[in-house]
């Protein structure tokens, strides 16, 4: 299973007038990464009920572990509260779950786990009193530590309180939480982990006094009609994304359940995310990150059936026309004097992930799609030639573009903007499937901004 991260902000004005202004929404953390992530979720997106939000999975219930402080000498999770956040927005904003069914933990403790999911004894926790039989879908995410046991070779969950030597006494066992979640009367369950069970993590070694090899635990029973996706492999690490603070797995899941599952090779087109569609990109993603970055293997595990649905790419999501050539680069000075009405891309502030225009007077084009798709259409040059120039001034490009568009389309409309999904190819690399991303577009009267919100 697999589960990484995604986001990482970089703010920039582009050369585009501007018709639509997108807020940033507010999130439950002080960390300023983590609102790029949250906030990819498509809240206009979907079949409101007067409120903005999705309404088909009213009753359904996500329980969202994000262990981040240990005790006992273990080393933190140093992006589990992103991670665990980052799923909230998306369950409520994308899944359509409401807010006040969200079991949100931070920090959990082994009574925490034991109250929520029962234990051996007693399966009805919290969770179960929360579920409307056969009408509702649950869905658990953890991002925390994750032990075997030394004497049992079970994997086990870690609470914040446990001691990393005996996980047999005071973790909380894998296949205990999916033995208590098949005993539910839930419409579907899905599990998903940013853990990994090989006594090894990216914070460290976290079992005392033991040699430096990778455990592999028992197989966990594969409990029908149930969906089951993990970081790594029993004897793997689960990597830590630090561009994107989050987890590797948590970051490209997410990239995936929000489009690109669907839009990259694995996936169809056809607007919806498949565990076989999420299972493809985790491997082309996330494994090939892990590699690159770290030099080490890190494959999801995943369990289910291949066809069940996950998500819906955004209801509003369409193509965009087809491009236009991009406009040649201009200096601030020239397009002042000759284009006096649009703004142009600041290369000193891009260089510093920030670029402000002063030049504006733009009307927004609201949340009409034909409206915001003439927008696009109007100034897609505009916005290209911003992404090429913020391409050109990443670290390591010496500001000179490799930049190939490959695809660019609108996939939520927000209050005062939107989000583009972006594929492009760098032309520099060897690599030739292209690159996902996505931006959000925000517009003011006064300045067209581009915030990258993962990649």
């Amino acid at each position: 299973m697999r589960v990484s991260a995604m986001l990482a902000t970089v703010l920039m004005t582009a050369t585009v007038p501007a018709d639509a202004g997108a807020d940033t929404v507010p999130v439950p953390t002080p960390r300023p990464l983590l609102a790029s992530v949250l906030n990819t979720a498509a809240r206009d997106a979907s079949v409101p009920d007067g409120s903005g939000r999705p309404t088909r999975n009213r009753d359904s219930i996500a329980v969202i572990i994000g262990n981040r402080n240990y005790g006992n000498g273990l080393p933190p999770v140093i992006y589990a509260d992103n991670d665990a956040a980052s799923i909230r927005r998306f369950v409520i904003d994308v899944l359509g779950y409401r807010e006040g069914n969200v079991i949100d933990l931070r920090d959990a403790t082994q009574a925490h786990m034991n109250s929520v999911f029962g234990n051996a004894r007693e399966h009805r926790g919290k969770l179960w009193s929360w579920i409307r039989s056969e009408r509702s879908d649950v869905l658990v995410y953890y991002s925390g530590h994750g032990l075997p046991g030394l004497r049992d070779k079970r994997g086990y969950l870690v609470p914040v309180d446990a001691d990393p030597a005996t996980p047999e006494i005071n973790g909380y066992a894998l296949d205990l939480l999916l033995a208590n979640l098949a005993k539910l009367e839930t419409r579907s369950t899905t599990v998903l982990l940013d853990a990994c069970f090989s006594g090894n993590s990216a914070g460290g070694w976290l079992i005392p006094s033991a040699s430096p090899v990778y455990l592999k635990t028992a197989p966990s029973p594969r409990a029908a009609g149930m969906t089951v996706i993990a970081a790594a492999q029993d004897d793997q690490v689960a990597s830590w994304d630090h561009e994107a603070k989050l987890g590797l797995f948590t970051r490209h899941l997410l990239a995936g359940l929000y489009g690109a599952a669907d839009k990259g090779p694995g996936g169809n087109g056809d607007g919806t995310i498949t565990l076989d569609e999420i299972e493809s990109h985790l491997d082309d993603e996330m494994s090939y990150a892990a590699r690159r970055l770290f030099q080490r293997v890190q494959t999801a595990s995943v369990s289910g059936d291949p066809g069940v649905l996950l998500a819906s790419v955004p209801a509003r999501s369409f193509a965009s026309p087809a491009p236009r050539p991009a406009a040649r680069p201009v200096s601030p000075a020239t397009s002042r004097s000759t284009t006096p009405s649009r703004p142009v891309v600041d290369v000193a502030a891009l260089s510093q992930n920030r670029a402000v225009s002063p030049v504006g007077g733009f009307h927004r084009p609201g949340r009409n799609p034909e409206a915001v798709h003439a927008f696009l259409a109007r100034h897609r040059a505009d916005i290209v030639e911003t992404l090429r120039a913020h391409y050109a001034n990443a670290p390591g490009h010496g500001g000179r573009p490799s930049f190939r568009l490959l695809d660019m389309r609108v996939v939520a409309i927000r209050g005062h903007g939107f989000d583009l999904y972006v594929r492009y190819a760098d032309q520099s690399l060897p690599r030739t499937g292209g690159s996902h991303f996505l931006f959000r577009v925000r517009v003011t009267s006064k300045q067209l901004i581009v915030e990258k919100m993962w990649r």
